[in-house]
Parts: structure tokens; sequence; C-alpha cells
């Protein structure tokens, strides 16, 4: 029998420990959360007592410290980006400068080549966009200046020269698109009925020669800077 008891306390003693131990760890995490947000109220009360000392010749010279430096930020952000601007264009000369010759770039793929003539526009100043390779509009890059649209389509020719229709075609373009201006490129040429047809047209022609003679003053604008 008293065997049985010792037995009986024994199991009520094992099972009343983990509650008594959840206890003790509440009224700890309670006792410390206590605490810490006394220290907290201290913290405001002690901060609020001594920004309420400060005068406002302090509080004139701690905002003219604020305002300079974060003057001094922003100005080494925009030299920062100014800088990496320049050099983003420097490279993206080299690399035109590199593939600049017709030649070349007559034999690179034509969807190579229209980004190759986006890079082009973006240091002329513009803000250029390359079209999906299929179903294009009549457009390969789509340019942008301001609130002003201007619409590009290329022509990465070897021997095929650009005719009339191929120009009538970019014209409905630039009228569906209500573009500004239209640039018809090419690493070939233009047949003459092409030329005459865009005298009276928003559309400028750049062929093979031309190209070259672009990328040459471009080379000589962004090293001169």
């Amino acid at each position: 029998m008293a065997k049985w008891t010792r037995q009986g306390r024994k199991k009520r003693r094992s099972r009343s420990s983990p509650f008594l131990g959840s206890m003790i760890i509440i009224g700890g995490i309670f006792y410390i959360g206590y605490h810490v947000l006394l220290g907290v109220i201290a913290f405001f009360d002690w901060l609020e007592n001594q920004l309420s000392r400060i005068t406002m010749t302090y509080w004139l010279l701690i905002v003219s410290f604020v305002s300079f430096a974060l003057y001094m930020i922003i100005k080494m952000k925009i030299k920062t980006n100014k800088r990496l601007r320049e050099q983003n264009q420097r490279e993206q000369l080299l690399q035109i400068q590199a593939r600049g010759q017709i030649e070349k770039l007559k034999t690179i793929d034509p969807f190579d080549f229209e980004i190759f003539i986006s890079k082009f526009f973006t240091l002329k100043g513009f803000e250029a966009t390359v079209t999906r390779k299929t179903g294009d509009g009549g457009k390969d890059i789509i340019l942008r200046k301001g609130n002003e649209i201007f619409i590009v389509e290329c022509k990465r020719y070897n021997t095929p020269k650009v005719s009339r229709p191929d120009i009538q075609k970019f014209h409905s373009a630039i009228i569906d698109s209500k573009a500004k201006e239209g640039f018809f490129v090419t690493t070939g040429i233009f047949t003459q009925p092409a030329l005459k047809y865009v005298e009276d047209k928003p559309i400028q022609l750049i062929d093979g020669t031309k190209l070259e003679q672009l990328i040459a003053e471009l080379s000589d604008e962004i090293g001169s800077l």
C-alpha cells in the first residue's frame, strides 16, 4: 500500500513540473518586458528633457548642419551618376567604333543590328526601345525625347536596295504611331524613287555611307565631353 502511494505522488509531481516550468518562463518574460518598457519610457523622458534645453540657436545650427550634409550627399550622388553615365557612353562609343565599319555591320544578325542602332540613338539623346522580332508593325525601334515619339526601321542588307514600297510602308507606320518623324537606316542604299518619295515626308533616310559619317560625328561629340 505504501509503495503504491509513493508511486502516485511521483506521478503527480511529474505532471505538475511542466506547468510550473511554463509559469516560471512566462513570468520571466513579463518581468523582462516590463523592465525593458520602463527603460524605453525613461529614455524618451531623458530625450525630451534634453531637447527642451536646446535653444533656438542650437536648433538652427542642427538644421543647418543636417541640410548641408544632405546637400553634400545629393551632390556626390549626382556627380557619381554623371561619371557613370559618361563612362557608359564611352564604353558604348568604343563598341560602336569597333563595329562601325559597314562591312562588319553587314555580317551581323539583323536583330543585333537593330540593337546596335538603338544604342546609337541612345547616345544621341533619345530613349530607345527595340520592338519584338516579329509583328513589329513596320518599326524596329521606338524613340522618345520628351513628349515626342520617333520610330526607326532597320534593314541590314548586303546587296539589295531599299525601294519606294519599303518607304511607303514605313510612312504608314509613322502615321499609325503618331510619330513626329521616322528614320530609315540601312547598310545598303536607297533607290532614286525612294529618295524622291521622302522629299515632302517626315522621314530621314540613312544609308551605309551616311551611317558611317554619323558614327564618326558622334565619336567626335562624345570625345569632346
